[in-house]
């Protein structure tokens, strides 16, 4: 992969992918993927064998999260999505964040209502992490940006797993 570079972009369209020789003199690029579906977010994860991750936010037919095998040339859905519990009363509006962590499949998302899930295989089941989602003031926490067209629900957009990976448009919302 050290001979190429990948670009992922997420739009209101789905998600293309753009494909460079180091050089990057010119780009291919590849797409829609998850045609008019909203795209949120995408994750480029190169532990192991590489994979790219992007969200699929249609509020019609729900959340998904599809996977590419093979570098952006073909994606398909997970075989589940992040959900919340039927009896927990929230439903998910957003996939804002996707997230990989040490262990080899280990995903974590970021969601709106403002909530974080957790895979261990790599997008195939996921779990809810009770310690912030449902923390006494989850329910209560505002939306981290003023943009006119902006969720009025909060959202958990980048969880910042790795302190010496961060950037400084990185910085967790003050509600998180």
């Amino acid at each position: 992969m050290t001979d190429r570079v990948i670009l992922t972009i997420g739009t209101k369209k789905g998600v293309f992918v753009a494909e460079a020789a180091k050089p990057r003199r010119s780009f291919a690029l590849r797409g829609p993927f998850g045609p008019g579906v909203p795209v949120y977010s995408t994750l480029i994860d190169a532990r192991g064998t590489p994979r790219i991750y992007a969200s699929s936010c249609n509020p019609f037919f729900g959340m998904k999260v599809l996977r590419s095998t093979d570098m952006g040339k073909s994606f398909s859905e997970t075989k589940s999505a992040p959900a919340f519990p039927k009896e927990d009363g929230r439903a998910l509006a957003n996939i804002w964040a996707l997230e990989a962590d040490s262990g080899k499949k280990e995903l974590w998302c970021g969601v709106e209502p403002a909530s974080l899930f957790r895979s261990h295989d790599g997008g195939d089941s996921w779990e809810l992490v009770p310690g912030i989602s449902n923390h006494d003031h989850a329910r209560k926490w505002q939306p981290g940006n003023a943009a006119a067209d902006a969720s009025p629900f909060p959202g958990i957009h980048i969880p910042a797993l790795k302190p010496e990976r961060r950037l400084p448009q990185d910085i967790p919302h003050p509600q998180m």
